[in-house]
C-alpha cells in the first residue's frame, strides 16, 4: 500500500468513529422516544349506591330516581391502566364497596310496611375496556407548554365478578347477622356473581406523571340477591333451623295505610324475580403513570406528542 494511503487510514478511522458514535446516540434517542407513559397504577374512593328490591322511592323499579340517597355507602379500590392506542385503553380494578337499603327510608307504604334491611360489602374484580373520543379531550389545558396539564375523557364497559355477603338487622337492634346460610326464602344462592359495569370519566395528567380522575360506573349484576330478596315468603319449616331466619325474613310493622298483614304471609310477594339488582360508584382516583419501552407510531400518538397550532408550534397531549 503506498505510503500516502497509510497516511489517509488514521483519519479515514476517525471519521468512522465518529460516524458510529452519532449512530449509537441517534439510537438511543429513538430508544427514548419508544418509550411512552401509557402505563399506570392508581387509587380511587367515593360512594356507592344500591337499586334493588329494598328502599327506593314511591315507585319500584324506577331507575336512577329511585334511588334513595339516605342509603349512601363509600368504597375505595386500586386499579391498573394500559393505554395501547389513541382511542383505547384497558383496565383492571379491584374494588371494595359497601351497599345498604331499608325500608324504612323508603316512599312506597306497602316497602315500609315489609320493614325489611340489609348491608353487603362487596369485592369487585372487574375488566374494563375504554373508548377516548378525541373531540371530548383537551391538549395543554391553559396553553402552558409542552407535557402541561392534559384533559381525557373515556368511556367504558366491561365484565367482572364479585363477592357478596349480605346481612340484616332485626328492628333497630344494630346487631347485623348474615343473611345468606339462613335461606330467608327457603332459597340456597352462591356468594359469587358475575357483574357488567359500564359508565365514563375523565382524568387530567400533570406533567406526563400525576393523574387525578373521575369515574361513574354502573354495575349491573347477574344476580338479585345482593339484598338478599328475590322472590316470595317462604314458610318458615323452608328456611334455616335458626329461629332468627324466620325473624329476619318477615319484619312487617304497621305503618298506617299499608297493604293488610297476610300480604307478608307464606306464598306473598317479598321481591321482584324479574329484575336483577344494581349498583352504582362514584369514585375520585390518583394514579401515577410509568414508562413502557412499547408504543404506537408516534404519527399516530397525537395525545402525547400533540397537534401543530395554526400558526406554528406544537400542543403536546399525553
Amino acid at each position: 500500500m503506498p505510503v500516502e494511503n497509510w497516511l489517509v487510514l488514521p483519519n479515514y478511522l476517525k471519521k468512522m468513529k465518529k460516524l458510529f458514535a452519532l449512530l449509537f446516540i441517534v439510537s438511543l434517542s429513538l430508544g427514548a422516544n419508544a418509550q411512552r407513559y401509557n402505563l399506570g397504577f392508581g387509587v380511587r374512593a367515593g360512594v356507592t349506591n344500591f337499586l334493588g328490591d329494598i328502599g327506593g322511592g314511591d315507585v319500584a323499579r324506577n331507575f336512577v330516581y329511585n334511588l334513595e340517597l339516605k342509603d349512601t355507602r363509600w368504597s375505595a379500590g386500586a386499579f391498573v391502566r394500559y393505554r395501547f392506542h389513541p382511542l383505547f385503553a384497558v383496565q383492571g380494578s379491584y374494588t371494595y364497596a359497601r351497599i345498604q337499603g331499608m325500608d324504612s327510608n323508603s316512599e312506597n307504604r306497602a316497602r315500609r310496611g315489609r320493614n325489611l334491611n340489609f348491608t353487603n360489602d362487596i369485592h369487585d374484580v372487574s375488566a374494563k375496556f375504554e373508548y377516548y373520543p378525541q373531540i371530548l379531550s383537551v391538549a395543554d389545558v391553559g396553553f402552558r407548554g409542552r407535557y402541561r396539564t392534559d384533559f381525557q375523557t373515556y368511556f367504558f364497559a366491561g365484565a367482572g365478578i364479585l363477592i357478596h355477603n349480605p346481612k340484616g338487622q332485626i328492628g333497630g337492634t344494630g346487631q347485623k347477622y348474615k343473611l345468606r346460610p339462613l335461606m330467608t326464602e327457603g332459597t340456597k344462592y352462591s356468594p359469587v356473581a358475575f357483574q357488567m359495569p359500564y359508565g365514563g370519566g375523565f382524568y387530567f395528567t400533570h406533567k406526563r406523571i400525576h393523574r387525578i380522575g373521575f369515574e361513574f360506573s354502573w354495575n349491573w349484576t347477574f344476580t338479585d340477591y345482593l339484598d338478599d330478596i328475590s322472590g316470595v315468603y317462604a314458610d318458615p319449616s323452608a328456611m334455616a333451623a335458626d329461629p332468627l331466619a324466620a325473624q329476619l325474613a318477615n319484619q312487617w310493622v304497621s305503618q298506617g295505610n299499608v297493604p293488610d298483614a297476610v300480604q307478608y304471609g307464606p306464598g306473598s310477594p317479598r321481591g321482584d324475580p324479574t329484575d336483577r339488582d344494581n349498583y352504582m360508584l362514584m369514585t375520585i382516583s390518583y394514579s401515577r403513570l410509568f414508562r413502557t419501552k412499547t408504543g404506537f407510531y408516534r404519527k399516530n400518538y397525537s395525545w402525547m406528542y400533540g397537534r401543530k397550532r395554526r400558526f406554528g408550534g406544537t400542543k403536546a397531549k399525553f
